[in-house]
């Protein structure tokens, strides 16, 4: 049985390594957090629940990619989520059929994405047609403009982001948008499990601080608890994490000279509020929302007090209380220069000024979260936020990226990358490489897995559970 060491638990490690644990390979997978699941991290306070990522996601439907790949893994009856329908303020309440034409005709050009195999193994798919260009082309109006626009903040999207990527992500949400209703850190846990109990480990709370290499492998992996072995090796953690790590010779001086180039997607403020019981009704609705001023593709570009232009607002449904609200999260795009000086800090160590900031900030969304919503303070008897550096710490991306590196139209081949790597038994996984979110970080997990099994096999198997 080969060994492989999977660095990095977010959702891309967990994904590949429950793929290849499939497959019969023994997995050892490293996560520097002691909760395991990057983006799918939940965590409490008091009675509420919070997630930190992963807050709406499509692909759960009855054909979706998601729920395809958790029945072939075995968990697909203890995944469990709720559609949520997303309502965008000011906008029209339907797409203009030239749009879903257009994303439907995108989304064809990547066969992975309908989950059927592809002649080759890798390529570049064509990134010529830019996100901006296709809302731009398809929208008749302002308020479908507002409406096409919004999945650009669930990719960290910019005007010159390819169209093809936002195409991903809005046809996976025409198609039903869902969220976890116990936690999304519980299908990191499921994923984890897979991995188990084909007698593999995840082993919290390890991390990964220098990657051995001899001639052109992976030799070994150091953490600060020890070393780690195996016959394969897989990066989950940023790609410029990886080459701080790894010995000068082992990237060329001019893929180092591209990474380093490379820019990182937007941060956000996260806000996390807890409601007084039976204060606020829920009727399963999730919210975009913008303000007038809001550039739509640069949405955390502002003065810190016309922060924040935009924000998704996720309510979650009172167990005890059917029919109310126990919290509510909000992600507004804010911009990492905000944070800047206080970057030497970390989680628990900075400086009170930082949480003056922090607090003022806030409350400027929670203003925000009550106009838009209807919500008021109050209803709410917890309220806390996280910031980019949150973000940064825990998530270990760099400038708190929430969704790994920018991908553009303009210059396709700087972030383009693929599952191998120049050392032959290491391979990258996660939002770093091909695609964003849930689903497109799990299908770059198939794409990871396949470069190690055989091209389709996993596809092929997915296929013949339907």
């Amino acid at each position: 049985m080969k060994r492989v060491c999977i660095m990095g638990g977010g959702l891309g490690g967990l994904m590949t390594g429950a793929l290849l644990a499939k497959e019969g390979y023994r997995v050892t997978v490293l996560e520097k957090n002691r909760i395991i699941g990057g983006g799918l991290q939940s965590f409490r306070r008091g009675k509420y629940l919070f997630d930190t990522g992963m807050h709406i996601f499509g692909g759960m439907g009855p054909d979706g990619q998601i729920r395809l790949i958790c029945r072939y893994l075995g968990i697909e009856e203890r995944v469990k989520t709720a559609p949520r329908r997303v309502v965008v303020t000011d906008a029209c309440d339907s797409y203009p059929e030239a749009y879903t034409e257009k994303i439907h005709a995108l989304t064809e050009q990547e066969p992975l994405y309908r989950l059927k195999p592809s002649e080759v193994e890798y390529r570049l798919t064509d990134l010529s047609l830019t996100a901006k260009e296709l809302v731009e082309q398809t929208a008749r109006s302002a308020e479908e403009l507002r409406l096409l626009a919004y999945p650009s903040l669930l990719y960290g999207g910019r005007e010159d982001s390819p169209a093809f990527l936002h195409a991903l992500i809005s046809c996976a949400h025409q198609q039903g948008t869902y969220t976890f209703t116990d936690g999304s850190v519980h299908f990191a846990e499921l994923l984890a499990e897979v991995i188990e109990n084909a007698g593999g480990e995840v082993r919290s709370g390890e991390t990964v601080t220098g990657i051995e290499t001899s001639g052109r492998q992976v030799s070994a992996v150091h953490t600060d608890k020890g070393t780690y072995t195996a016959d394969l090796y897989v990066n989950d953690m940023p790609v410029s994490k990886l080459l701080e790590l790894t010995p000068a010779g082992a990237f060329t001086p001019a893929f180092r000279s591209r990474i380093g180039a490379v820019p990182y997607t937007m941060s956000a403020m996260s806000v996390f509020i807890g409601l007084k019981p039976r204060s606020m009704r829920y009727d399963g609705e999730a919210w975009f929302a913008m303000q007038d001023s809001c550039e739509l593709w640069s949405m955390d570009e502002c003065a810190e007090e016309a922060w924040p232009q935009a924000m998704f607002a996720l309510p979650s449904e009172d167990s005890d209380n059917p029919g109310f609200a126990a919290t509510i999260t909000a992600v507004c795009p804010m911009n990492y220069d905000y944070v800047k000086r206080w970057e030497q800090s970390v989680t628990g160590q900075r400086p009170k000024e930082y949480y003056r900031w922090k607090e003022r900030m806030m409350h400027q969304a929670i203003d925000v979260i009550c106009e838009k919503l209807g919500a008021s303070r109050e209803m709410m008897a917890y309220m806390d936020a996280g910031t980019p550096l949150t973000i940064r710490d825990y998530y270990g991306t760099p400038r708190g990226a929430m969704y790994g590196m920018h991908r553009s139209s303009s210059n396709p081949l700087q972030s383009s990358l693929s599952t191998r790597t120049r050392l032959t038994n290491l391979y990258l996984t996660g939002q770093d490489v091909n695609f964003h979110g849930l689903i497109g970080t799990s299908l770059t997990a198939i794409l990871t897995a396949e470069a190690i099994v055989g091209h389709n096999t996993i596809v092929n198997k997915i296929n013949d559970t339907i």
